[in-house]
C-alpha cells in the first residue's frame, strides 16, 4: 500500500482497514470537506476508487452516520452505499459518486476548482429538471424520513429547534459581526439585534417539524449520469417543514434565477398539498435564519480556521437577507441595525 508521505492521519491502522476493503497498492488523494472537521481522501486502487473519512474521533455503532444513512436508503434517497467502516479509528469508506456537485454543474465547472463570487448560474437545459429532483428529494424526506425512524435514532432524540436556531444566531453575533467585522454594537442594537434572533428563533421552531437533511444545498448535490445523489447528511434530524427548501432555493453558494426559485416553490406547494401563502411566508423566515447562520459559518471559518475562501459567499448572502428583510415587515425594527452591522459589508 502507497500511503502518501504528505498525508501523516493516514497511518497504520487505516492504511490496513482501506487495504482489506479495497484491495492493494492503493493510493490517497486528500479532497474537499467543505467547513467540516472531517478528512476526505479518494482512494485509488486500481480501477475502483472509494471516498474515504476521517473523523476526529472514534465512532459509535449509534452514530447518527449510522442511523441516518440507514432511514436515507431505506426510503429510497440516493446516498452512497458504505463499503465499510473502524469505529475506532473513526474511519468509513464510501462509495464514489465523483467531484461534480450541482453548484459545479450549473456554472459549468465539471470537478474543477470552486466558483467565485462573481460566477452565476449559466442557462443550463437541465437546471429546471435537476432542481425538481431536488425537490423531489425534500418531498421524499417529508413523506416518509419520519415514519422510517427508530426510537434510538439520532434524529428521533435532536431537532432544528429554538435553542438550536438561538444558538446559531449568536453565534453569528460572535463570528460575524465582533469577530469578521470587528463590530461592538451599541447596547440600543444589542437589544434590538437580541429581539430579532429571540423572535426569529421562535418563529421558527413554531413550523411543523418533518426529517430534514439540514444542509440541502448545491454543494451537497452530486450530479451522477443525469441525476442527484445526497452526501453529508449525517447531520439529518427533525425540524422546519421550509428548511431544506430554504436551504436549496436560497443557496449562499450559488446564484439562482428567481423565476427558477419561483417555480420550485409552487411545485413543493403542489406535491406537499401546502396553503400557498403560509408556506412562502414560512419559507421567507426559514430563509432568513438560513443565510444570517451561514454568514456566521462563514465568518467563523475566516477568523478562526483561517479559510477565506468563504468570504467570497457573503455577498450573495447579504442580498438576499436584505432582500427578505424588505419583504417582512415584522422585522423593519431591526433593520438600521442590521444594515450598519451586516448589509454594508464589502469584500
Amino acid at each position: 500500500m502507497k500511503a502518501d508521505r504528505a498525508y501523516p492521519l493516514i497511518g497504520k491502522g487505516i492504511a490496513k482497514f482501506v487495504e482489506g476493503v479495497i484491495g492493494r497498492p492503493c493510493s490517497f488523494h486528500e479532497i474537499a470537506g467543505d467547513a467540516s472537521t472531517r478528512t476526505f481522501y479518494r482512494v485509488t486502487s486500481g480501477r475502483k476508487t472509494a471516498v474515504l473519512a476521517i473523523h476526529p474521533e472514534p465512532l459509535h455503532p449509534a452514530s447518527p452516520l449510522y442511523s441516518n444513512h440507514r432511514v436515507l436508503r431505506s426510503i429510497g434517497v440516493p446516498v452512497p452505499r458504505i463499503l465499510g467502516a473502524s469505529d475506532t479509528l473513526g474511519a468509513v469508506l464510501m462509495e464514489d459518486f465523483g467531484d461534480v456537485s450541482l453548484q459545479k454543474h450549473l456554472l459549468g465547472r465539471g470537478a474543477g476548482p470552486a466558483p467565485r463570487r462573481s460566477s452565476r448560474t449559466k442557462p443550463r437545459p437541465d437546471a429546471r429538471r435537476l432542481y425538481r429532483q431536488a425537490c423531489d428529494l425534500i418531498v421524499l424526506f417529508q413523506e416518509k424520513g419520519a415514519r422510517a425512524l427508530l426510537p434510538g435514532d439520532f434524529a428521533s432524540g435532536n431537532a432544528l429547534d429554538r435553542d438550536r436556531f438561538l444558538f446559531e444566531l449568536d453565534h453569528f453575533h460572535r463570528y460575524f459581526i465582533r469577530g469578521l467585522r470587528g463590530q461592538s454594537p451599541s447596547e440600543p442594537e444589542e437589544a434590538l439585534l437580541r429581539a430579532f434572533y429571540d423572535d426569529l428563533a421562535e418563529t421558527c421552531d413554531r413550523m411543523p417539524r418533518v426529517y430534514c437533511h439540514r444542509d440541502f444545498q448545491s454543494r451537497n448535490l452530486i450530479v451522477r449520469r443525469g441525476r442527484l445523489h445526497l452526501i453529508d447528511f449525517q447531520d439529518a434530524r427533525m425540524g422546519p417543514y421550509t428548511y431544506d427548501a430554504a436551504s436549496l432555493l436560497r443557496d449562499s453558494s450559488l446564484d439562482l434565477d428567481e423565476g427558477l426559485v419561483q417555480e420550485m416553490i409552487e411545485h413543493l406547494i403542489g406535491r406537499l398539498r401546502l396553503e400557498p401563502e403560509e408556506f412562502r411566508r414560512d419559507f421567507d423566515l426559514m430563509a432568513l435564519q438560513r443565510n444570517v447562520k451561514d454568514l456566521g459559518t462563514f465568518g467563523y471559518m475566516a477568523t478562526v480556521r483561517g479559510r477565506r475562501s468563504y468570504l467570497e459567499y457573503v455577498p450573495r448572502t447579504i442580498r438576499s437577507i436584505r432582500a427578505t428583510l424588505i419583504r417582512e415587515r415584522r422585522f423593519h425594527f431591526v433593520y438600521p441595525a442590521l444594515d450598519r452591522h451586516i448589509l454594508t459589508y464589502e469584500a
